[in-house]
């Protein structure tokens, strides 16, 4: 009888412990010692989907430079022929110009504010516990690839805005209202395509620095998958 409640103190007294120590762990996960933490990768691609509208704006600017390259061609070549109405063709040039230069705008905006993100991003990552010194350092990388693609992008944008300049300049010249100087609209057609050679440059720096960007986040997804 005597170690029968001897045996049963004993399993209350094991169930305490074991309530105290369910209890400890409760308060260590609502003080915020154990809150999970999310992986680098997870992290970084957060930043990379917030940019996602800056592919779609480029990819319309393209469209737009190839069918306004089209409709540039069209403008000199009935430019040079006398009475020839381009009104029309002009009123359609200059529209698209603004088009394009709303695109630019709104997406060096999103740039800009995916930009701002980094400096949070980069406190988050010093933080992380969970992560493998290779892959936090690589994740480092990736954020320094992102910085240079977005400084990069500013030239982009200037470069871009010379350019649209050049051409406005060029059509208003072109207009019926305008006393044509044959020149003035010679120099206007060099100078608007030395500025389109040169935003060709940038965008090529753009689009490598673009790549290295992509490389450098599709390691850092495999280091996390293979961590």
């Amino acid at each position: 009888m005597v170690m029968a409640r001897e045996g049963e103190h004993m399993l209350i007294t094991s169930k305490k412990i074991t309530l105290a120590v369910c209890s400890l762990l409760l308060m260590l996960l609502l003080s915020g010692c154990g809150e999970p933490q999310e992986p680098a990768a997870n992290q970084v691609n957060r930043l990379v989907q917030s940019g996602q509208e800056i592919e779609k704006s480029l990819k319309a600017l393209t469209r737009y430079e190839a069918e306004d390259m089209e409709l540039y061609k069209t403008i000199l070549s009935k430019g040079k022929k006398k009475n020839s109405n381009i009104e029309a063709l002009l009123d359609q040039a200059e529209a698209d110009i603004k088009e394009r230069r709303a695109l630019l705008e709104q997406t060096g905006k999103v740039m800009q504010d995916t930009g701002k993100k980094i400096e949070a991003l980069r406190s988050s990552l010093k933080e992380l516990t969970i992560e493998k010194e290779e892959t936090l350092a690589h994740a480092g990388k990736v954020l320094d690839q992102y910085e240079a693609r977005a400084k990069t992008f500013e030239l982009f944008v200037v470069s871009y805005e010379h350019s649209l300049n050049a051409e406005e300049q060029l059509y208003g010249l072109m207009r019926a209202n305008v006393k044509p100087n044959l020149v003035k609209i010679k120099r206007a057609i060099r100078t608007r395509n030395e500025e389109y050679a040169k935003l060709a440059e940038v965008r090529k720096q753009f689009n490598l620095q673009t790549q290295a960007f992509n490389a450098a986040n599709a390691q850092l997804v495999k280091l996390d998958q293979a961590g």
